[in-house]
């Protein structure tokens, strides 16, 4: 029987909206994605009841009237903002949102205390998590006395913009001489970015959690990123559902004094020098990997919907250890650059066990590939759209 409530589902563009199309269609809800282009998995799949052309969000107050318009007019009950600039623009304008829709997002305060990796560690650094040493450059004069500022930290550097999804903007420094230059260039695109050191990698783990209204915890997931592209700081292409309760600890200790309303994912990676885990960053939105959770039997999309019209669902903390999911497209290209390619466990072809839960790929569901490919055809020439696909 179908629902009556509808969803109103952004970043159409991005597999993880293909994930909660899925996820809410499959359960009955009415789903409408929208994206400002026509060229996206999301409006191929058999769940995507209604497909809307938007404008770009980084024109938010354009982006809220449009939004505003279209919950109206197609009886919205609820908005999942899926990506950052969407998110941007629900927490500026929740005010007027929330009079026509739930909007289950975190509170104002909360997401601009973390929402950008400066605040980010520093909430961290105050709630006892460990974090890689930073600097955070505040002033151009700071900008100008780099050299002098990191002097205590040893070489090479890593430089994050304080906002950005995935890999965009993130440059790694290797002599204390190439500092001032490299830190002005992403300057120039990425205000005032921060400067950690760069640690041995190890594994990294990211904790995805759900809260309620009333900031009470929901649901915990644990995944660990088996393989990346880029492939050394890139974003996760292949995922294992793990138990792991010591990161779900720094989780929430991170969590504990910052209210907040539907998802997290936080970031954390064990620092081969020494063994521990190190707290990396906070995600206030659905991350790009969310189909491995819903195979795993966490099914955010769908306890976030409970929760914004029902008012609360009940906790979900266990779950399929050993379920992988997987980025096709990122994976190929881990592939073909890894010169270690032939011993890459689990493989990237012919992998029977364990077995690659594609996230766009399904038999169930098949044209959503459709889609993927006429982007790829599409997008061909416009490198700054494979930028956006593969720094995710």
């Amino acid at each position: 029987m179908e629902n009556t409530n509808r969803v109103l589902l952004t970043n159409a563009q991005l597999r993880k909206c293909l994930a909660a199309a899925r996820s809410l269609g499959r359960k009955g809800v009415y789903v409408i994605a929208a994206e400002y282009t026509r060229f996206n998995p999301v409006v191929f799949s058999k769940y995507c009841r209604k497909f809307l052309v938007s404008p770009d969000a980084r024109d938010s107050e354009k982006y809220c009237e449009w939004l505003i318009d279209t919950i109206r007019e197609n009886k919205c009950t609820v908005l999942f903002p899926m990506d950052d600039d969407t998110m941007d623009v629900a927490i500026k304008y929740r005010g007027r949102l929330e009079q026509f829709c739930h909007l289950p997002i975190p509170p104002t305060q909360s997401y601009f205390a973390v929402c950008d990796k400066a605040g980010a560690t520093r909430h961290a650094m105050e709630s006892g998590v460990s974090c890689p040493k930073t600097v955070m450059p505040e002033s151009i004069d700071e900008i100008e006395r780099l050299c002098k500022i990191t002097a205590d930290m040893s070489f090479p550097v890593i430089i994050k913009p304080r906002r950005s999804s995935g890999s965009r903007g993130t440059r790694v420094v290797e002599t204390r001489e190439d500092l001032p230059r490299v830190y002005a260039e992403v300057h120039r695109n990425y205000p005032f970015p921060i400067i950690q050191e760069y640690m041995k990698k190890g594994d990294i783990y990211n904790v995805c959690l759900l809260y309620n209204r009333n900031s009470e915890l929901r649901a915990t997931f644990v995944q660990k990123e088996v393989r990346n592209f880029p492939i050394d700081i890139g974003p996760s292409t292949v995922q294992e559902s793990v138990i792991c309760p010591e990161v779900v600890e720094l989780a929430l200790k991170f969590m504990e004094k910052l209210p907040w309303y539907g998802v997290a994912e936080l970031e954390f990676m064990v620092d081969g020098r020494d063994g521990k885990l190190k707290f990396m960053e906070i995600n206030a939105r659905f991350w790009n990997s969310l189909y491995t959770s819903i195979l795993a039997g966490v099914d955010f999309p769908w306890m976030l919907y409970r929760i914004a019209v029902e008012g609360d669902v009940e906790s979900v903390t266990q779950y399929r250890p050993g379920v992988f999911g997987r980025w096709l497209f990122g994976d190929l290209l881990h592939f073909m650059l890894n010169p270690e390619r032939l011993k890459m466990e689990p493989r990237c072809f012919f992998s029977k066990f364990p077995k690659l839960h594609d996230d766009i790929l399904s038999r169930d569901d098949p044209l959503p590939s459709v889609g993927l490919l006429l982007a790829c055809i599409r997008y061909l020439p416009n490198l700054d759209m494979w930028r956006f696909m593969f720094k995710r």
